[in-house]
């Protein structure tokens, strides 16, 4: 756990830790430190609003199908952006520059035109403001995600990736421990819309202090970028990897089981438990305590078992994280699902982000980044769909047990798909086992 905590800030590395990345070895230390507090501040601007944003649609007077019109919207803005991203940084001079214009300036502009939205507007009018502010928002941001993933591969170098991923996002559930708290309490102390306003206005003001980080980074040569783009990318090859594409579809149904109930969760805490705003800030803080801890445990495991094992370990428990809402009763009761599913989604994300590094090609590897990521949105774009049917029909706890059933589908679906590479991650382990004792 002390060297995944180490990581972030780039503190006892050794020389074969930097070797790698596609910078200088001397301009390494100050890169990670400032990616990890890029991390820090955007998780600090989102954990001031996203949790409550749901709650603000219901305050404007939206239902079960508007609450997943807002969840899908910023899922399609994510599905129209990517393929346009991924050319853009394949041909951008700069993919840092291409990241703070986009996401950093154009899309903090939008969250702060949606709380302009709030505070002047009312009822439909401002509801359909924020719906369609954030899905511009989504946008921009998705936009900018290969250009992000692939300067992140350039940058990082691939021997301290598993402790450094878990590091940075150690940070990142910091900020949402922290902070998303204090939003519940602004809400119940300023109420409608000054409690809306307020948090937005601070999460542009920490959004653009992640901007300014951003900013600094280091890029590689562009001599090393044009060599890049000058190689054409041909969308039917991602299609003809296999690995690729199951491990795609398998991911797809996950995150499409997960988002049939996962806007609707608060709304149910709040509506139907009754917890006031700070009690939903509170234990929505519960997730990221326990993902903070499982960061900086399944940093250590990764490095050590590799991301398909930790894949798999996590996939066993996620079927009954929804399942255990069927039973609750009690606003408090929360806090189990909500710790051991910051727990659990912890060491999946950091093994997903991984595995694909792993199964992505370095020469087309913002293609391949967005043609994953639209698959992921398309599901977060079709499942609120679904979910708020559900909710409006049979109620929150139908769909509730629906993501549970779904979730049992994505699993037994990457063992299917992460077979060959779990062999050949074991085979690699093995290698390394005999070099050393060599």
């Amino acid at each position: 756990m002390t060297g995944v905590a180490a990581a972030g800030l780039a503190l006892n590395q050794r020389e074969e830790d930097l070797e790698g990345a596609r910078i200088e070895p001397k301009q390494v230390p100050s890169a990670l430190r400032l990616f990890w507090a890029d991390g820090l501040f955007a998780a600090a601007q989102d954990a001031f609003i996203l949790a409550y944003l749901p709650l603000l649609a219901t305050e404007l007077g939206a239902g079960g199908a508007e609450i997943g019109l807002l969840a899908s919207s910023q899922s399609l803005g994510g599905v129209l952006a990517l393929y346009p991203g991924a050319m853009a940084a394949r041909h951008a001079r700069s993919r840092r520059w291409l990241v703070v214009l986009f996401a950093g300036l154009l899309g903090r502009f939008a969250l702060l035109a949606s709380a302009f939205a709030v505070a002047l507007a009312s009822g439909n009018t401002a509801l359909y403001l924020v719906i369609g502010l954030f899905a511009l928002r989504a946008f921009l941001g998705n936009f900018t995600l290969p250009a992000w993933t692939s300067l992140a591969a350039d940058i990082i170098p691939p021997g301290a990736r598993s402790r450094y991923f878990a590091s940075r996002n150690v940070a990142i559930n910091l900020a949402t421990l922290a902070i998303t708290p204090l939003g519940g309490l602004l809400l119940d102390w300023l109420g409608m819309p000054g409690g809306y306003v307020v948090p937005l206005g601070v999460s542009v003001g920490l959004g653009m202090c992640a901007t300014f980080v951003y900013s600094r980074l280091p890029e590689p040569p562009r001599a090393l970028a044009a060599e890049r783009a000058g190689k054409r990318f041909r969308p039917l090859a991602a299609a003809r990897d296999r690995h690729f594409r199951t491990f795609l579809a398998a991911t797809f149904v996950l995150q499409f089981a997960t988002m049939i109930a996962g806007p609707f969760f608060n709304v149910y805490l709040k509506n139907d438990l009754g917890a006031s705003n700070f009690e939903v800030g509170l234990l929505s803080t519960a997730a990221a305590f326990a993902g903070m801890i499982g960061q900086l445990y399944f940093g250590d495991v990764m490095a050590r078992r590799g991301a398909v094992w930790l894949t798999r370990a996590a996939l066993v428990t996620m079927p009954v994280l929804p399942l255990m809402w069927l039973g609750i009763s009690n606003p408090w009761l929360v806090l189990a699902p909500n710790m051991l599913g910051g727990f659990i989604w912890s060491a999946f994300n950091l093994a997903n982000f991984q595995l694909l590094l792993e199964v992505t090609h370095e020469e087309n590897r913002e293609e391949f980044v967005a043609i994953f990521h639209t698959g992921v949105f398309f599901a977060l774009f079709l499942a609120p769909f679904l979910g708020g049917v559900v909710v409006d029909t049979m109620g929150y706890k139908a769909a509730f047990a629906l993501s549970g059933g779904g979730r049992v589908v994505a699993a037994v679906m990457f063992f299917v798909a992460m077979r060959e590479p779990a062999k050949e991650a074991a085979r690699g382990m093995i290698l390394r086992r005999a070099e050393t004792e060599a």
